[in-house]
């Protein structure tokens, strides 16, 4: 298979994701969002991009809108990442004194690194049960990494030491090469597959985290997506 991406292909490829995601695939993307959607190709039986977007508007291929939305995020985070966000968490969170849990609201999460780093950071400011982070993300396939909770040992390195220690659990088994949160820690974080375009139903968050999501998208729906999230903090 050797298909190639047209300029009228490629803008309707461009529609159907700012459409859903409201991030802008500028020109230059061509080549890369090629590359990344040829294997869809071949996993949905298509010849050609024309019948791969034919397959992907079909209402009964809404799994592969999912695989197509996935491919085209991007998924850059760490656990720890811009470490001086959480530096600001703790300090904030230091001597702080509440009745309800502390929610915290990890927007675009992607595969929940973020999401985890802030729940040990609230669990060893707060101790448990005394806050709670929700993980939202526009790919269902990296919601459902988030939730599985599997990450490659590799990744453990990006772990403090002590927040290492206490939280994370070495895998065995089948599960050798892995490490995964404790359920301490896990059981009060949540994770939904969310747009940041869609306002949500009515929740209140104490922090809201938006990580680097909107360099990908132009400045109408930058400022939609900022009323929204200030909507609920």
């Amino acid at each position: 298979m050797n298909a190639t991406i047209t300029a009228v292909q490629f803008r309707s490829i461009q529609s159907i994701m700012e459409h859903y995601t409201g991030i802008h695939l500028g020109e230059h993307k061509r080549v890369m969002v090629e590359s990344r959607l040829t294997s869809r190709l071949k996993a949905t039986h298509s010849e050609t991009f024309d019948e791969y977007l034919k397959v992907l508007m079909s209402q009964d291929h809404q799994d592969e809108l999912d695989c197509f939305i996935d491919r085209l995020t991007t998924h850059e985070t760490r656990f720890f990442r811009e470490s001086v966000q959480y530096d600001q968490l703790a300090k904030f969170l230091d001597g702080y004194r509440r009745a309800k849990p502390f929610k915290v609201w990890s927007a675009a999460c992607s595969t929940g690194e973020e999401a985890y780093s802030l729940a040990m950071v609230l669990e060893q400011q707060l101790g448990s049960s005394k806050w709670s982070v929700f993980g939202s993300d526009v790919s269902s396939v990296a919601i459902h990494h988030a939730v599985k909770c599997q990450y490659d040992m590799v990744l453990a390195e990006q772990i403090p030491t002590d927040y290492r220690r206490q939280y994370c659990l070495k895998g065995v088994g089948t599960f050798q090469g892995t490490f995964t949160i404790s359920q301490a820690l896990r059981r009060y974080c949540h994770f939904a597959c969310e747009n940041l375009l869609i306002p949500k139903p009515e929740s209140i968050f104490d922090a809201i985290f938006l990580r680097n999501v909107l360099i990908y998208i132009d400045v109408a729906r930058q400022k939609t997506i900022v009323e929204n999230e200030i909507s609920h903090l």
